[in-house]
């Protein structure tokens, strides 16, 4: 009976047991990169520099140790003025949407006057804008959008509120002790239009506000 010889494996099956011993040979790093233990610590490396780097965005404080969240201190302002803040910033949201709607802006020019002119009324009574706005924990951010909201609500009810001469006159005249006396009749007369429109405005403004808010399709997802 014939012995079956094993058949020689074929060259080109030698040159491929050759080419895969020689590429893992020549590549030992890859091999040790695949292994869990350099991977480990290298993870522990990054997570460390990240939570040092990025710790203010979850830790507010450290007390001895202990630490305050942010996530504590969002909750406490929540409780505080969570409701005003919010109300505030869906009419914020309303009013820029009206005039979007109807086409009516307020250029930085504008802004920027009407911000010159609160500065300069400051420094007559002896303030200055900074300390003003820090009193009121206001940024100088916060203080420009506060005047671009304003003028977009007085050219959005610029119809509706119309202050006359007779009124400018009669205010003149019931206040003239109270007026300022370094001003003379034409800045008098100004500043009283101003603040006449002012007081006609805070009015005016609530009234509209209140109409467009029930007209508006608002869903809140937080009650406060």
């Amino acid at each position: 009976m014939a012995v079956k010889r094993a058949k020689k494996p074929s060259k080109s099956v030698v040159a491929v047991k050759e080419t895969k011993t020689s590429f893992v040979s020549n590549y030992p790093l890859t091999n040790k990169l695949r292994e869990p233990k350099i991977f480990i610590p290298l993870t522990i490396v990054v997570l460390a520099v990240l939570a040092f780097f990025l710790k203010g965005l979850f830790v507010a404080a450290l007390v001895n140790g202990q630490p305050i969240t942010r996530l504590e201190v969002i909750k406490e302002l929540e409780k505080q003025g969570g409701k005003q803040t919010l109300s505030s910033l869906v009419n914020q949201i309303l009013i820029f949407q009206e005039a979007k709607k109807k086409g009516i802006e307020v250029s930085q020019p504008e802004i920027d006057a009407q911000a010159k002119i609160i500065e300069e009324d400051l420094k007559k009574q002896g303030q200055n804008l900074d300390s003003a706005l820090l009193m009121q924990g206001l940024t100088k951010e916060d203080f420009l959008m506060q005047l671009k909201i304003r003028g977009l609500v007085e050219k959005l009810l610029a119809d509706q509120i119309k202050v006359t001469d007779k009124e400018v006159a009669d205010y003149i005249e019931a206040n003239k002790e109270t007026l300022p006396t370094d001003l003379n009749e034409e800045e008098t007369k100004k500043g009283v239009m101003q603040q006449l429109i002012q007081q006609k405005l805070a009015g005016k403004s609530q009234e509209w506000i209140t109409a467009i808010q029930k007209n508006a399709k608002i869903n809140y997802f937080i009650n406060y």
